[in-house]
């Protein structure tokens, strides 16, 4: 399952930042002056110098961005210091090719910006003007200084005409779509990519070979966009829909077999992710298949995602070598590629550990899901935009330069408010005697109201700080993580040593107990409502037998610490439209519990049985179980109904508060019962969708 808050892009711009800023590579762009500044250039060199930009345009389209800048640096001289447009795109396209070296490019982007300090500059040159503006947003968005961006975004806006720079205003209607897609408002990124298609195919007189990225990007990042908001038919049929436009351009001719393989690649790879999300396997494997067999004379990392991807179609097909083999290759490409947006070590760890669980090898399964859930709420953490809410940011930039236009304007209608203030002034009288009949009238009205309002302010202050208050414990838990994991790890390794005395080593180990209890509370803080609170539930279809068979397999690793046995009954498949990642958690963290509090030897059952409207789990210990009086405390987050486990185990009391949103999320109910036979039940019951 991908859950991640950035997304991949069409071939050739598998880069975070869109890297080929594809979207401006069809402008029109102004010719070229001479070397010096007192050369003004004649019409021979205006002709060769946009013919030599025609090659640049055709080098970058085929991400050599190697040759692409010595292209570049052999047309600097021809520039002369007046030639905005030339220096323009100069700067903007040695930019974009030094995205890995995000120092430099943002030196590019200032010095084309520098070219644009007076507002009659930015008037004249308004296209030049908004692709400096869309370089210096694209390292505002790498270095998360979203509200920079944003306010680049907005003057890129007041900036373009739609009309007459289409394809510059579809560039911007892309960036606000992978700033809306990061947000997780995935289904308004769509309707943004499907808008940017829509401009493209009405542009005239434009060369089809240029607008070729653009159009089937936008129709894989609209469908990809889709499947992310669960919308699979919507994105099936716009991968079904990129795939046939590639075709017919290739038959054209109008793109290289090497481009269209590049483009095939990352639409077969998305489109039998997935089928692999239908449940339609054998469809999956084929289309993944051809997407890593297919030679588009690029480095094997563009086929990263594709090699995880099958890798684990084949273990769900039971094809266990097949996908260990692919696993190791994926990690060998991975290990090659430094720059990784897309979350291609998580995305392994992850699916490797599911691979491991179906081996049997619980231990190494459980430490790649523990890595992949750490590196996670580390990437969560840094993602700021989820805050920013774009449309009224835009209305309040909106409300600013209309602001900024009404003051200007004060100044030619001075003589009407002159006018409005003497018209005032004679109903000053009126409205006092109106005021003065109806004053006592109003007296006790008025002191209800007062207390209304001050009331409404009031619990508005309080909602405030509590979410200041929230802010401020989820960033001091995250940073509290290194520092004890460090703390954790040293004194590990102290004790691997033979050379301390027995106190020492006691107290080692009681430093490595606390450190790892703290750890585990803060990733429990972390994973609470402190950080879910705007967290889009992604779901899919998933069999709750297989996925609680997976949870109590791998948990019987922990529970064998105490000599337990974890039993599961189960009266066959049941197919749930649930997100995989919090059900999981919600059964991992029941099961748990019941181990911590069942004494050693003990049993744990987990019964899974289908209701009329929908399905019923217990979770079943023979443990110390729950007094009356914690009964209905205990789902409340940071309760003080907490109790250490059979073996000394920390508890922290906000696991089962966790449990309890996340089933409420899928419309289920949560409760538990005495056990008869001594401990505790908890139950879980969800509806069929």
């Amino acid at each position: 399952m991908e859950n991640l808050s950035i997304f991949k892009l069409s071939l050739p711009f598998t880069k975070f930042l869109n890297s080929k800023n594809f979207f401006v590579l069809t402008l029109v762009f102004f010719s070229f002056l001479g070397c010096t500044s007192n050369h003004k250039p004649n019409a021979e060199q205006k002709k060769t110098i946009s013919v030599n930009f025609k090659r640049v345009d055709s080098v970058y389209l085929t991400s050599n961005l190697e040759a692409t800048v010595r292209l570049l640096d052999s047309l600097k001289p021809q520039i002369d210091v007046e030639d905005i447009d030339g220096l323009t795109n100069y700067y903007y396209y040695m930019g974009v090719s030094s995205y890995k070296d995000t120092l430099s490019m943002n030196r590019y982007a200032d010095s084309a910006l520098a070219l644009f300090e007076t507002t009659e500059r930015q008037v004249q040159y308004p296209m030049a003007f908004a692709k400096a503006l869309m370089l210096k947003s694209d390292v505002y968005v790498f270095f998360k200084k979203y509200d920079k961006a944003l306010e680049n975004y907005f003057k890129i806006k007041s900036t373009l005409n739609k009309v007459d720079d289409p394809l510059v205003y579809a560039g911007y209607i892309t960036r606000i779509a992978q700033l809306y897609y990061v947000q997780n408002l995935f289904k308004q990124a769509a309707r943004y990519h499907l808008e940017a298609f829509d401009i493209i195919e009405n542009v005239k007189g434009v060369n089809a070979r240029s607008v070729f990225y653009l159009k089937q990007g936008a129709l894989n990042n609209a469908g990809f966009s889709y499947e992310k908001a669960g919308m699979l038919d919507s994105a099936a049929f716009l991968y079904q829909k990129g795939l046939l436009f590639i075709k017919a351009q290739l038959e054209k001719k109008t793109v290289t077999t090497n481009q269209y393989n590049q483009s095939r690649i990352v639409i077969l790879d998305n489109f039998g992710g997935l089928m692999a999300k239908r449940g339609d396997l054998l469809l999956a494997e084929k289309l993944l298949e051809e997407s890593i067999a297919l030679d588009s004379y690029a480095h094997e990392d563009i086929k990263i995602t594709a090699f995880i991807k099958l890798a684990d179609v084949y273990r769900r097909l039971n094809k266990l070598k097949q996908a260990d083999s692919l696993f190791t290759v994926a990690k060998n490409v991975i290990e090659e590629t430094p720059f990784d947006p897309y979350l291609f070590k998580p995305r392994w760890n992850k699916a490797r550990s599911e691979l491991y669980v179906t081996e049997g090898n619980y231990k190494a399964a459980y430490q790649l899901l523990a890595r992949y859930t750490a590196e996670m709420d580390s990437i969560n953490a840094e993602n700021e935009l989820s805050r920013v809410d774009l449309n009224v940011r835009f209305q309040n930039k909106q409300i600013a330069q209309d602001l900024a236009l009404l003051t200007k304007t004060n100044e030619d209608i001075t003589f009407y408010l002159v006018c409005a203030a003497i018209f005032i002034l004679m109903l000053i009288y009126i409205v006092f005697l109106v005021i003065k009949n109806a004053k006592q009238a109003r007296k006790t009205e008025k002191a209800s109201v007062k207390h209304s309002v001050e009331l409404e302010k009031a619990m508005v202050r309080l909602e405030n700080r509590n979410k200041d208050y929230a802010k401020m414990m989820k960033v001091m838990a995250h940073d509290l993580k290194n520092p004890l994991g460090g703390m954790v790890g040293i004194s590990n390794l102290l004790l691997e040593e033979k050379r301390f005395l027995e106190d020492d080593r006691e107290m080692l180990q009681l430093i490595s107990s606390s450190g790892n209890n703290a750890i585990e509370m803060i990733n429990q803080l972390l994973n609470s409502n402190l950080a879910i609170e705007n967290e889009v539930l992604t779901k899919e279809k998933l069999d709750l037998q297989h996925l609680l068979r997976q949870c109590t397999e791998l948990l019987q690793y922990k529970a064998d610490e105490k000599q337990q046995k974890i039993i599961f009954v189960s009266g066959g498949p049941v197919f749930l439209q649930l997100s995989r990642e919090k059900i999981w958690r919600v059964f991992n963290n029941l099961i748990v519990n019941a181990i911590k509090f069942s004494p050693a030897g003990s049993v744990v059952k987990v019964v899974l049985e289908r209701l009329q409207k929908g399905v019923r789990i217990a979770v079943i210990d023979q443990g110390i179980g729950v007094p009356d009086q914690d009964k209905q405390r205990i789902f409340e987050m940071f309760t003080a109904a907490k109790r250490p486990g059979t073996a000394g185990e920390q508890p922290f009391g906000i696991g089962l508060s966790i449990c309890k949103q996340i089933i409420e999320s899928h419309q289920g109910k949560i409760w538990l019962e005495d056990n008869r036979d001594g401990g505790t039940i908890f139950y879980v019951e969800l509806p069929l969708s």
